[in-house]
């Protein structure tokens, strides 16, 4: 598998490096910033200015791929942008390459197999080829969920907080995950990840002003409710909203659709806050678990997801997998419904054909649910009993 996706992104190759990748993006809005437009970071006719002038070979687009992320990850492109685009994405990808082996390396007292068999491990999962495929970040935000969970095993809550503001360039995933852990009253995390998005927040209107961050949600929900951006299309989702295409059709969300999405995202958290209750307060171990099932859940109830988001899997994977695969501590209908899932998610060729060739990758959510409410189910009997007292 390791091999299909080198093979399927060296074929491939050139045109990434054209710029039809998401990558072009990023790229325009560091070269935005570096030439002193960030206020116009949100601009479609800069952003097309731009992307004319190093992709404009790319012939499946007739206008710009539009900057989606907060102002502020778009500092982290500036440097990149002193190279020409294909060098930069070389480079983009060799770093995430960097991160991404490193990781088990990382995890070695966590995990049970040898790194170098979880090193290939991540590169033949499907989601880690996207996202080299595509130029994405979220590799990036892996480091950063990694991170954030060494510091939690520590039990250094605000630090962990800190870290995961970092994660906020994807803020629909990264806001779930705080509001778990909020309703565990894990007060020191909070405030560690609301210092981090004050920093970035002001960062950002020191670049786009206070005008563009106020309209940085009114430019998301328009290229939400433009179909033709190519960028939107439920089809590829992995997710809840995803799954409803087929009954619910392809174009513009209706209100309904929307209330639909909004409950699923309630009771997605609701049931982490509710397997969070078994356990202690302050127990890290706890805390650990739930950390690592609370991603899937956040993954497959998120209005927005991508193939390439689906990376975030590794660390519950790896972490929680272990335990699965034993078979001692985790037995009955949730390893079974555990190891059903994972079959399909690390079967590359399968995304593959979903994704590229049929352009349904939302049939992916299925697995990823049924992840989902395994590890919900394998957290709640790790939780310890609650200790009662004696009186004598």
């Amino acid at each position: 598998m390791v091999i299909l996706n080198a093979a399927i992104i060296w074929r491939v190759h050139k045109p990434i490096l054209l710029g039809y990748g998401d990558f072009a993006s990023f790229y325009t809005a560091g070269r935005l910033i570096r030439d002193g437009h960030s206020a116009g970071l949100y601009d479609s006719r800069l952003q097309w200015q731009v992307q004319q002038e190093f992709a404009a070979g790319v012939s499946i687009r007739s206008g710009p791929l539009p900057y989606l992320r907060p102002p502020f990850e778009a500092l982290l492109f500036v440097p990149f942008t002193y190279l020409s685009y294909g060098k930069a994405f070389v480079v983009w990808t060799c770093l995430k390459f960097l991160i991404l082996v490193s990781i088990p390396f990382l995890l070695t007292r966590e995990t049970r197999f040898p790194p170098l068999i979880e090193v290939l491990l991540c590169l033949s999962f499907f989601p880690v080829a996207f996202d080299f495929l595509q130029g994405q970040d979220s590799i990036l935000l892996l480091l950063i969920f990694l991170c954030a969970f060494l510091f939690m095993r520590k039990d250094l809550d605000l630090q962990c907080g800190l870290c995961l503001g970092l994660g906020l360039f994807k803020f629909h995933l990264v806001i779930p995950i705080i509001l778990v852990f909020a309703l565990r009253s894990k007060f020191k995390l909070v405030t560690g990840f609301l210092s981090t998005a004050f920093v970035l927040f002001m960062v950002s209107v020191s670049l786009v002003g206070w005008t563009g961050v106020l309209q940085y949600p009114k430019y998301l929900w328009g290229l939400n409710a433009a179909s033709s951006v190519g960028m939107t299309n439920p089809e590829t989702m992995p997710n809840f909203r995803g799954l409803l295409t087929p009954f619910m059709g392809n174009g513009s969300v209706s209100p309904r659709l929307h209330w639909l999405l909004v409950l699923i995202l309630v009771l997605g958290i609701s049931n982490v806050a509710w397997v969070m209750r078994l356990g202690h307060r302050g127990n890290c171990g706890l805390d650990n678990a739930v950390f690592c099932c609370s991603i899937p859940v956040v993954l497959v109830i998120s209005y927005y997801a991508n193939s390439s988001d689906l990376t975030l899997l590794l660390l519950p994977i790896l972490l929680l997998g272990r335990r699965v695969f034993d078979g001692d501590s985790v037995t009955g209908w949730p390893r079974i419904m555990f190891l059903a899932a994972c079959v399909p998610l690390l079967l590359t060729p399968l995304y593959w054909v979903l994704a590229i060739f049929f352009d349904q990758a939302y049939w992916m959510g299925i697995p990823l649910l049924l992840l989902a409410l395994s590890l919900l189910r394998i957290v709640q009997i790790s939780a310890p009993a609650p200790q009662t007292i004696a009186v004598l």
